[in-house]
């Protein structure tokens, strides 16, 4: 039997983790600034300075959690999901600016630390860092929660007159799905030891020497959250129908992006896929904002999409391939970190060129810019690291201690 068929639960388990933890976070967040603006109990001002918090904090807090998830992984993730209840519940209770506030702080670090880096750091030691499908299902459900949660939220949170209530109930909801993911998972890693094989690093041990590699992401990051959270806000410009259907594909885009980049990397090899993603994001991003039909702001959310979706794949190849298993953590995590801010600067940017400019397409241009400036940042990366093996039909030898 192949050691990535044992590993399927851990991989279910963590695919749903991310998924509820995706879809009452990041994708949760637009439906809770619309409710509590609808119902005037907090002013824009601290929404707006609630979503800047989720993004920051979940920014900064990865590497504390990479360091407290590398003996406990399932505790570690366990405490976040408990925050991430008691964050739903407080904005139920209590549905002031300041509770607010710092509720979406805790969704920023509970999803970005909890379940994002110790989540990955999970996969990553359970496949020994091979792009394999049951790594492509479980990382698939940071954009899964899109489609599979935050349409259930906005049923609950624009049909039913107390918001309280709703709250309470997406608070359940979360706690009781995800604690069932991580019995799945914490019975799936006591029952065997997934094989795994020892692995030496393959570059420095400072993340410094690779900045341009880091700077890349950040830059793409950038130029894709600020593209994504916009493309409605576009089409509704340009009298588009079915503006909000573009947002759809581009989810759709980013959980298919997995399934078929685990495949590309293991055939064309991760630096040459990570140029091809990289372009095609570009690509993307042009044509949202020149988009001068529908069908071509389409076209740019499903290009756009494919990336957002593969980004956390091929960062994690990336971190297993400079610095090897064993300080993937830490190394992980300071990557999430730089990156996240690059991700929180390109919604800002894009919205103060337009409100500059009153037109999109100096905007998008600019993030075009950006992600076009991103490629040549890997070309270090392409000449020093040491492409690692990707075959599947290779039996690694066992370990007697569990990697999880």
């Amino acid at each position: 039997m192949r050691p990535d068929r044992k590993a399927t639960p851990v991989a279910v388990a963590v695919f749903v983790l991310q998924t509820a933890g995706s879809g009452v976070a990041v994708y949760g967040i637009p439906v809770y600034i619309a409710a509590f603006l609808r119902s005037g109990t907090v002013s824009a001002a601290e929404l707006s300075l609630a979503s800047t918090g989720f993004f920051v904090v979940g920014a900064l807090t990865g590497p504390l959690f990479a360091r407290l998830g590398q003996r406990r992984p399932n505790l570690v993730m366990l405490g976040a999901v408990l925050g991430g209840t008691a964050a739903i519940t407080a904005m139920a209770v209590r549905p002031t600016g300041t509770v607010v506030i710092v509720a979406f702080a805790t969704l920023g670090a509970i999803f970005s630390g909890g379940l994002v880096v110790v989540g990955t750091i999970v996969l990553v030691r359970v496949f020994d860092g091979r792009p394999t499908a049951g790594m492509a299902l479980a990382t698939s459900g940071s954009s899964a929660g899109g489609i599979l949660v935050s349409p259930v939220l906005a049923l609950l949170l624009t049909t039913q007159a107390a918001i309280a209530r709703s709250f309470l109930v997406v608070a359940a909801g979360f706690l009781v799905i995800s604690c069932g993911a991580l019995a799945l998972g914490s019975w799936a890693t006591a029952r065997s030891a997934p094989a795994r094989t020892p692995t030496a690093a393959a570059g420095t041990a400072r993340l410094l020497p690779h900045w341009p590699l880091v700077v890349a992401f950040g830059l793409v990051s950038a130029s894709q959250l600020g593209a994504t959270s916009y493309i409605v806000a576009t089409g509704l410009s340009r009298d588009f129908t079915g503006a909000r259907l573009a947002v759809s594909a581009a989810t759709g885009a980013a959980v298919a992006s997995r399934w078929i980049g685990s495949a590309g990397i293991r055939r064309l090899g991760l630096h040459r896929w990570t140029v091809a993603s990289f372009c095609a994001q570009a690509v993307g991003v042009a044509l949202v904002g020149v988009a001068p039909s529908g069908w071509v702001l389409f076209l740019g959310a499903l290009l756009i999409g494919q990336s957002l979706g593969i980004t956390i794949l091929i960062r994690s190849q990336v971190i297993v391939e400079l610095f090897g298993i064993d300080d993937f953590a830490r190394k992980f995590a300071q990557f999430q970190t730089w990156t996240s801010l690059g991700s929180a600067t390109g919604p800002l940017l894009l919205g103060q060129v337009y409100s500059a400019t009153g037109d999109y397409v100096p905007a998008y241009l600019l993030l075009f810019l950006l992600n076009a400036v991103a490629v040549p940042f890997l070309l270090p990366w392409m000449r020093t690291s040491r492409p690692r093996s990707w075959r599947t039909d290779e039996e690694p030898r066992r370990s007697d201690r569990s990697p999880v």
